[in-house]
């Protein structure tokens, strides 16, 4: 158990180093740096789950600075997604696009509704296939519910001020973004032939959007069949046109972020493994394995896990190894469970959502993204670890070869073993050598063994009879408690 903590805290002293967010020049499976984005038109694709992937946001932040400081040729948005993440869209219009220098195209390739829809209109140029559609842009909270109305006013001035500023840059018409956006239910609105009807948002098909209306085009610049049509119209196809994809390094740690509920359990049930096996083995190092690529993962994946909660965690796991060998009573075992559990929890928070204000938590619905997935994350990985540990338990004292990683009994110094090992110790008298509360130390006929309670506290001193046999035996009082002095 100690080198397990000397493992633990390793892996603390590591995490920093895996703190990077912008991959190093050569990624965990050692492929070279990326390419260079010199010269080159940068495709980036923007489709169907894509708004609603915080990992994507972040893929393209980097890639858009990574398009500016190597000296793209220009970015082109391919676009063909129903919407997503309205804050997440905010921050990449005013952070990222703004400070691109370098031109931006949307291509409307299918279809930019809501979050898409302002991601065009924030475009230098905007392009869209025919028979596509753009528009309807209302803002709704995480689970597609409508917003409580004075908060949607908020929300629905906050965002018109931003795409406002957005419009002036860009030359484009506010009032159709507003149309698509926010509902008039007393008015009807006009632009040139198209008409919103009262409680509509305003969405427009391929050919309205080229409409020149008050000398200007309603939402779109052209249409084009293609993305080598727009590199056409745009004088871009002399250069060379990249898509870039994230690294490895980057897929594998969104991976193992994914698959938390997983490594949760692994890590838990091997480091009760562990503490019923002698010595420092198997369950020690693949419950070491398991959380460090749960910290590694969350981490680089863009949570709250990192250096803080790694501490917290492994203080938790210290005072739970005080409660069972060194100091029982339940206080510092509860303690230290509701450590490990609460930083298993935050380390799974998305550290973009956790540092948002009151409004945004309240259109993003951060209970779902800060409480709930990463709760219910937990509870799958208590659930998995459970079950791993009721059948290794039942069943891995009678798998041959398994036999011996068991601790199945313990023998005082100076003290050899039966000659006739008892075949069964159900039924058996015993006596409790230490509180069980609801687990300890019993010594069945010379035997000493792991034991828990059945039926609530047994103190020292108890006779108990064994009830069940596994890896922990499971007993009941035979007679009242020795009184204590």
């Amino acid at each position: 158990m100690t080198l397990l903590l000397r493992a633990l805290l390793g892996l603390l002293l590591l995490l920093p180093a895996w703190g990077e967010q912008d991959p190093p020049d050569r990624n965990l499976f050692g492929r070279s740096a990326e390419s260079s984005l010199a010269g080159q038109v940068v495709v980036l694709p923007i489709g169907q789950k894509d708004l609603t992937n915080a990992q994507s946001f972040r893929f393209w932040q980097r890639t858009l600075k990574r398009a500016k400081t190597e000296g793209a040729k220009a970015v082109v948005l391919r676009l063909d997604t129903p919407g997503g993440i309205a804050f997440d869209t905010r921050d990449l219009i005013m952070d990222d696009f703004a400070d691109l220098q370098i031109p931006l195209i949307a291509w409307v390739e299918r279809e930019a509704l809501s979050a898409g829809a302002l991601i065009a209109f924030s475009a230098d140029r905007i392009y869209m296939a025919p028979g596509t559609t753009v528009g309807s842009a209302a803002l709704i909270n995480g689970t597609g519910q409508e917003i409580e109305k004075v908060m949607r006013a908020k929300l629905e001035s906050a965002f018109e001020a931003t795409m406002r500023s957005v419009a002036e840059k860009k030359g484009r018409n506010i009032d159709v973004l507003r149309a698509m956006m926010v509902v008039d239910d007393e008015n009807e609105r006009r632009f040139g032939p198209v008409t919103v009807r009262k409680g509509s948002l305003l969405n427009l098909t391929a050919s309205e959007a080229i409409l020149e209306v008050d000398d200007r085009p309603l939402f779109a610049d052209g249409l084009a069949s293609s993305l080598e049509e727009v590199l056409e119209k745009e004088n871009l196809t002399g250069n060379s046109v990249t898509t870039p994809t994230p690294t490895g390094f980057e897929t594998l740690a969104w991976w193992l972020a994914a698959w938390s509920p997983l490594l949760i359990a692994v890590g838990i049930g091997a480091a009760w493994f562990e503490m019923k096996t002698p010595g420092f083995g198997i369950g020690g190092s693949l419950a070491l394995l398991a959380f460090g690529l749960f910290f590694f993962g969350n981490h680089v994946a863009g949570n709250l896990a990192g250096y803080e909660l790694m501490t917290v965690f492994l203080l938790g796991i210290v005072l739970v190894i005080l409660e069972i060998f060194v100091l029982p009573g339940g206080i510092a075992g509860i303690i230290g469970a509701l450590l490990v559990f609460g930083s298993l929890t935050f380390a799974m928070v998305d550290r973009t959502d956790f540092h948002r204000d009151h409004a945004d938590q309240i259109l993003t619905s951060t209970l779902d993204d800060l409480l709930i997935r990463p709760g219910i994350y937990l509870g799958l990985g208590l659930l998995g670890a459970l079950t791993f540990a009721l059948l290794l338990g039942r069943y891995l004292p009678h798998i041959p070869g398994l036999r011996g990683l068991v601790a199945t009994h313990h023998l005082p110094a100076g003290q050899a073993p039966d000659a006739q090992p008892i075949a069964s110790l159900i039924g058996q008298i015993g006596i409790a050598m230490t509180d069980l509360r609801p687990s300890g130390t019993v010594d069945i006929k010379g035997l000493r063994r792991d034991a828990v309670s059945r039926h609530g506290l047994i103190l020292a001193g108890t006779s108990v009879r064994v009830l069940q046999e596994g890896m922990t035996l499971h007993v009941e009082a035979l007679q009242p408690p020795p009184e204590r002095k």
